[in-house]
């Protein structure tokens, strides 16, 4: 009966099987916690459940935005609280999306991240945090100089305060430091300890790691080895699925054959890197068209076909390039095609919605008899969906299940079995088909452009974030998409 503790062995339930890469459990939990009704007693833990969700964001769907609309969530919350330790933690999480996307935007989240451990001195791990990720964010612009600067500050303060957690990547960066450098001892050593101490961590630690220490076998020379490591690495992220580092690791046994001056091979393999990559834009929502040509821009395949004149090999090139622009064109046509038949299959529910609304309104309006258990539930279902109708108490923000079952003059248990009955829904799915269902209608008014904030405000959501969760779970596309493609069907009717 303690409902914080029902809460917060829910998340940690769900954040451990994020970390094992067991999504299809993760998402489970997630579920499960976001029927409760109770989120709103605890605002500490329901920005926990922010953070948590924005992780799963990232791993399972590698869905950027959306983890980036949670966190903000968590990070407004926790700021408004005073809760710096999490902010700062929020900060951090913000960073590390950019960083998987290898983006420098992320310097500013890194930077208030050390604003604010610069304020807490008192805390010693938010500060060692922040400097790991002021360091990560450092190397991905390229200021290796500054980087150093920053792990070698956190390394000072783990050592001292025995934080084995950022060992993994505070070695990390100064072993790709000391590769920029082309000392590729220094930074093998480095890279083995980093290695050592991501045994017992994220596996994507793990990974990270991986791509410094391949490139340093490579300019080593050392080809067997690093194909040897490669090979094995991939292994693990296919057991794994994890799409995200497939392509990158694809790419990289390329280069290795590449350097070894087996260009057949090499071709093989950036083409394998392409179509992995290819599966990768089609679940990042923010990728473009041209990211898709970022690996040939950078194999420089051609020069080195063009300097042994394989020009058979040019031609292949060429043909490839071509037929995947038309894989991706095929695809786009296909999703939207896909995109459009949802679209009308939502309505088409909708439009039986109504269709059952008139029947039982129509069984209340009949002459009485004898009330029968059946009866007596339509006849509370009816009533229902009149409130429901008439009197939108679904745009309430702090409706709930006691309540209802109070405007009904009945119990909630009573009330939770008819709309389970009749509804084949949940309480909150209940509530969320009535507020998506007047959410779609008001996004294909065109004549109205109502904007996408005062929309969830009037439909009783609390945050933007999670109407576009809900929304999107109902209809399988945002909202702003959902009129786009409104307007679009429209146009072309």
């Amino acid at each position: 009966m303690n409902r914080r503790l029902v809460l917060l062995s829910g998340l940690h339930s769900a954040q451990a099987a994020i970390f094992l890469d067991n999504y299809p459990k993760a998402a489970a939990y997630l579920d499960t916690l976001s029927e409760f009704d109770y989120w709103q007693d605890y605002p500490d833990l329901s920005a926990m459940f922010n953070g948590i969700r924005a992780s799963y964001e990232i791993k399972a769907g590698f869905d950027y935005p959306a983890a980036l609309a949670h966190l903000t969530d968590a990070l407004n919350w926790f700021r408004e609280d005073g809760n710096m330790l999490n902010a700062c933690a929020a900060l951090h999480n913000i960073s590390m999306i950019y960083f998987y996307r290898r983006d420098t935007v992320g310097l500013k989240y890194a930077r208030q991240a050390m604003e604010i451990g610069s304020e807490n001195m008192q805390d010693p791990f938010m500060m060692c945090s922040a400097q790991v990720v002021m360091a990560m964010m450092l190397m991905v612009k390229g200021d290796y100089e500054e980087a150093v600067r920053y792990a070698d500050e956190a390394k000072r303060i783990a050592d001292q305060e025995n934080y084995t957690l950022v060992y993994p990547r505070i070695y990390m960066v100064l072993g790709d430091a000391a590769l920029h450098r082309g000392d590729t001892s220094v930074a093998e050593d480095l890279l083995k300890k980093g290695f050592a101490a991501a045994r017992n961590s994220d596996p994507d630690f793990y990974y990270e790691l991986a791509f410094p220490y391949s490139r340093m076998l490579i300019q080593s020379r050392r080809f067997q080895e690093a194909e040897n490591f490669l090979t094995g690495t991939l292994n693990a992220v296919n057991r794994n699925n994890n799409v995200r580092y497939r392509y990158a690791l694809l790419g990289q046994l390329a280069d290795l054959y590449e350097a070894e001056g087996n260009i057949p091979e090499a071709y093989r393999y950036y083409r394998m890197a392409s179509s992995s990559r290819d599966s990768l834009l089609n679940l990042d929502k923010e990728t473009s068209f041209n990211d898709l040509l970022d690996l040939y821009e950078q194999a420089s395949l051609q020069s080195i076909i063009r300097k042994r004149q394989y020009d058979m090999y040019v031609t292949m090139f060429i043909c490839i390039l071509s037929i995947l622009t038309c894989a991706f064109f095929i695809y786009r046509y296909v999703g939207q095609s896909r995109l459009n038949k949802e679209l009308v299959l939502r309505n088409q529910e909708y439009m039986k919605r109504d269709e059952m609304l008139r029947n039982y309104l129509k069984r209340e309006a009949a002459p009485a008899g004898k009330v029968s258990a059946d009866s007596a539930e339509d006849e509370l279902f009816g009533k229902l969906e009149k409130i429901m109708r008439e009197d939108h108490v679904y745009r309430s923000n702090s409706i709930s299940l006691d309540e209802l079952a109070s405007m009904l003059g009945t119990n909630r248990t009573y009330i939770s079995r008819v709309i389970n009955r009749y509804a084949d829904k949940s309480f909150w799915g209940y509530i969320n088909m009535y507020r998506i269902a007047e959410a779609t209608e008001i996004l294909s008014d065109l004549e109205k452009d109502v904007q996408i904030k005062n929309i969830y405000e009037r439909l009783g959501y609390n945050s933007a974030a999670s109407f576009f969760r809900v929304f999107r779970d109902e209809t399988g596309i945002s909202p702003s998409k959902y009129r786009e493609e409104v307007r679009r069907m429209k146009s072309k009717a």
